[in-house]
């Protein structure tokens, strides 16, 4: 039963740790400053992965452009790589825009070059960390009192 205990509670610190990461990186991009951009490139494109079946796979490929300060740039990222990989979000996103479609484009205000269409949501990750951290509180209780 001790080991269960402890095995749960490490399972929860790093859960809880993952989680915190992805909520800080969430947090700070609440600062990020948002400008319109251009959609230059919005396709899906054939990747040379297959799926188990032999079916060919297709990766979303997503370029945009956009001003800042009278610099022009151009991104690719649909949301930050702390949010993880959802190409099935990107995709809907994807389908949804044609070449030289305004959209909205947020950009870090002390490098413009770091952008993306999508920032991540902070809530989630908080409430996950937050319960990962009570979780891991009540494990070390029990196991205490054991």
């Amino acid at each position: 039963m001790t080991h269960l205990l402890l095995l749960g509670a490490v399972l929860a610190l790093f859960a809880f740790i993952y989680f915190l990461r992805r909520f800080s990186t969430a947090w700070a991009m609440r600062r990020w400053q948002r400008t319109q951009g251009t959609v230059v490139t919005a396709e899906m494109r054939r990747s040379k992965q297959k799926t188990h079946d032999g079916c060919l796979l297709y990766d979303p490929v997503l370029r945009y452009s956009y001003s800042v300060d009278g610099r022009t740039f151009e991104g690719s990222r649909y949301t930050h790589h702390a949010a993880g990989k959802d190409a099935g979000r990107t995709t809907q996103f994807i389908a949804r825009l044609a070449q030289g479609a305004e959209l909205p484009v947020y950009y870090h205000p002390r490098n413009p070059a770091e952008a993306v269409v999508q920032p991540p949501a902070w809530q989630s990750p908080a409430m996950a960390a937050l319960s990962c951290a009570l979780l891991m509180v009540v494990l070390a209780a029990t196991l205490w009192t054991t």
